[in-house]
């Protein structure tokens, strides 16, 4: 932790997620308000497109629902579409990756080609054909980023892998009888852990991003106030520049989380990159 909080970059992009984890935890809590309950002034009128105030920090939307709320009530949304998808994603890559670099043969040929095919794949419309199958619900949405974006990470885990098998040590393991899932376990997994852990911060914010582009395009379940829905809304309403506390927190709340989730994965990538090889 002292090596990767060294650089100030690093550190702010740790605070950020800390700070936006700690929102998916206690974001509901901390909302002034329910998300879906539309607000009204004294005189029984509804609070449309208020701009911020003491009440409304940051202002209510064209339904009147107050906007910090649902913005707290999205991070929760958002951070478990993270993780679950860049988990997935994650193990995936990593098992094809392994597998294809270690095995080799006909095993790599064929796990290569699948990857190759997974990469001919169009995601956004190949994404919309299965919610149409399968529902617009957001534990389905979750699953079908996961199963289709993991290809990036097969590819490049693979190439790392076919250079730490021709070590001596990795070689001196299987004249002694190494089992295959034993020296993938023992040797190989410890040595691409850093890059795996890079390949997770860049899956989730991956993950985020294409939820959100999900959200945008409205495919996905518009009852959970996601801040790509956030953004869908505000953006149908044809007032974004007009209403922008509508439109810009959650903006920059999806720009900043993928952001720092990047530095904080390159910044553990190199506070770790000079650590000795793993035997």
């Amino acid at each position: 932790m002292r090596k990767l909080l060294r650089e100030r970059v690093t550190k702010f992009a740790f605070v950020c997620l800390l700070c936006i984890l700690l929102l998916g935890i206690f974001g509901p809590a901390l909302a002034p308000y329910e998300y879906d309950v539309q607000q009204r002034n004294a005189d029984g009128e509804l609070q449309r497109y208020t701009a911020p105030s003491s009440e409304h920090l940051l202002g209510t939307n064209d339904r009147g629902e107050d906007v910090l709320s649902r913005l707290l009530f999205g991070a929760r949304a958002t951070v478990i579409t993270g993780l679950l998808a860049g988990t997935l994603m994650l193990t995936i890559g990593l098992l094809v990756g392994m597998v294809a670099g270690y095995v080799g043969g006909r095993t790599e040929g064929l796990l290569m080609r699948f990857v190759d095919l997974m990469y001919g794949i169009p995601f956004i419309p190949f994404a919309i054909v299965l919610i149409t199958f399968f529902g617009a619900g957001f534990y389905t949405t979750i699953a079908i980023i996961g199963l289709v974006l993991w290809r990036f990470i097969a590819r490049v885990i693979r190439s790392q892998v076919l250079q730490i098998k021709q070590r001596e040590y990795i070689m001196a393991a299987r004249a002694s009888g190494g089992s295959t899932p034993w020296i993938i376990r023992k040797h190989i997994l410890p040595n691409i852990a850093n890059m795996a852990a890079l390949f997770f911060a860049m899956g989730v914010g991956l993950a985020i991003l294409e939820q959100a582009g999900l959200s945008f395009i409205g495919v996905t379940n518009p009852f959970i106030p996601t801040w790509g829905i956030m953004l869908r809304n505000a953006h149908l309403s044809g007032r974004v520049v007009e209403a922008w506390w509508w439109s810009f927190p959650p903006g920059i709340m999806i720009s900043l989380t993928v952001l720092s989730l990047y530095l904080l994965g390159r910044g553990y990538e190199q506070a770790t990159g000079n650590d000795e090889v793993v035997v």
